[in-house]
């Protein structure tokens, strides 16, 4: 599948993506739109976390299956399993409809979740 100029085939957990303006690198994000991510409303969905961002708007963003990663969050996540949402502003917190995740370590601020 192409998408612009995306390439889809051989789907890993690092794809490349468009960035929503005032996306930065290290943001908790939502699917903001087709083969787009962006920090999103609060309390959309959690998609991932941005690793890289290049000047032309497109970067890399680790999905679900990229195994454990650090995340900015919303105070302290419960430890476990949890349904986790952005905040909007690039953060991750708890909230309803969001993403099954593995909470392994977490601190005020920063937790170590399994995508």
């Amino acid at each position: 599948m192409k998408f612009g100029e995306l390439v889809f085939n051989g789907q890993n957990h690092y794809p490349t993506m468009t960035l929503a303006n005032g996306t930065e690198i290290g943001d908790a994000v939502a699917h903001t739109g087709a083969a787009t991510a962006g920090r999103g409303a609060d309390g959309d969905p959690l998609l991932g976390k941005v690793l890289t961002k290049e000047a032309d708007g497109v970067g890399t963003v680790a999905l679900e299956g990229a195994g454990f990663t650090d995340i900015a969050t919303v105070g302290t996540l419960p430890l476990g399993y949890q349904t986790l949402v952005v905040d909007g502003a690039g953060k991750a917190k708890v909230g309803a409809g969001g993403t099954r995740v593995l909470v392994n370590i977490a601190t005020n601020g920063l937790a170590n979740i399994k995508l």
